[in-house]
């Protein structure tokens, strides 16, 4: 077991792409590595957690859970978007359970009742509370943004911290708002991952290193020598020119990353955006949501799913191995390439930042 606050110092991020080494494996295999990151990268960042139109109407709702806290998403009568640690003040029970609309907040333990701007409205039996306060102990805020079809929540960290856009801007010249505007969600799938996961990570910012090898399909539709990567502060954006003979690819393919963990990936008519999170030191869920583009005509949406899934299946049996090789005593540490893995390394300078 190591100590968390020293895993910094296993990283020099001084040192140029051509003569550093990777992080070592035990930023991948160790429980305590696990559980520094989201004390420090998880609960500190903005996540995304639902689509912008879960919640579009008030009294619209999603609840969930984020790296172990349970959360609630909702539209205010007055038009406002909020979210609350989803914990009732009372016996912490969940005030919200799955995604609908609702009219109040209210605790199915013991009846405590919320109204959609948190603030505690109805206590069932309680007689004559000594200091009794509705607003103080209402539901505990989030921070909450929005951008694209997305929304984020910021569990915890400083006041005065980094503002969502300050993140999504550098994407703008590549990802909106043609990219983003105007889409039709279709379908949500799940992959649950054994393997760390910055595995998943770095395998999708690799700058098309994989691709001719563990994708080969995909490598036949596009450009490859015309693959480039933009490495943007806490983001970066990969764009390749395809061939011209899929139609499901389009004339150019580009995927977008935003610090620490969602990808956004544009294809033809179709955008999908994957949400990268870890369940434990060496097992991770990525939440793909599916995305069309109506004004792109002649789209076969169920195709273009399933061969994105084939790929999504490709990904997830080369990043399990990657952990288990990980997990061996002959490995400790590897190297980049400093012609496809520029985007790996700024991920690493980033995450170092904030573990030390």
């Amino acid at each position: 077991m190591s100590d968390p606050y020293r895993l910094a110092g296993d990283f020099d991020p001084a040192v140029p792409i051509d003569a550093a080494g990777t992080p070592p494996k035990r930023w991948y295999v160790d429980p305590a590595a696990h559980d520094h990151e989201v004390s420090r990268v998880f609960t500190q960042n903005w996540l995304p957690v639902c689509r912008a139109a879960q919640v579009a109407e008030p009294g619209d709702y999603v609840a969930g859970t984020l790296v172990g806290n349970p959360y609630v998403v909702v539209r205010g009568t007055d038009g406002q978007l909020r979210a609350f640690h989803n914990v009732c003040s009372h016996h912490a029970a969940e005030v919200a359970v799955g995604a609908g609309r609702c009219e109040q907040l209210r605790c199915g333990y013991h009846g405590w009742t919320y109204r959609l701007d948190g603030v505690l409205s109805r206590v069932p039996g309680a007689g004559r509370l000594a200091g009794f306060d509705p607003v103080r102990l209402g539901l505990k805020a989030i921070p909450v943004a929005s951008w694209g079809p997305l929304v984020f929540l910021r569990l915890a960290g400083p006041s005065g911290a980094r503002d969502l856009s300050d993140d999504t801007h550098p994407l703008g010249d590549y990802l909106e708002p043609s990219y983003l505007a105007g889409l039709t969600w279709v379908t949500r799938r799940e992959y649950v991952i054994r393997c760390n996961w910055k595995v998943f990570v770095e395998n999708s910012l690799d700058g098309g290193y994989h691709v001719p090898y563990v994708h080969p399909r995909l490598s036949d539709g596009l450009a490859i020598a015309e693959y480039t990567t933009h490495v943007l502060p806490r983001t970066a954006v990969q764009i390749c020119a395809t061939n011209g003979d899929d139609v499901r690819l389009g004339k150019e393919v580009a995927y977008g990353w935003l610090y620490p963990n969602l990808f956004v990936n544009r294809y033809g008519a179709m955008v999908d955006t994957n949400i990268v999170l870890p369940l434990t030191h060496d097992t991770c869920v990525v939440v793909f949501d599916w995305f069309h583009d109506p004004l792109v005509a002649g789209a076969d949406i169920d195709a273009a799913i399933a061969e994105s899934d084939d790929v999504q299946q490709q990904d997830v049996r080369v990043c399990e191995s990657v952990q288990r090789g990980m997990g061996s005593i002959g490995y400790d540490r590897g190297r980049y390439s400093p012609v496809f893995e520029t985007a790996v390394h700024a991920f690493h300078k980033v995450l170092w930042e904030e573990l030390r």
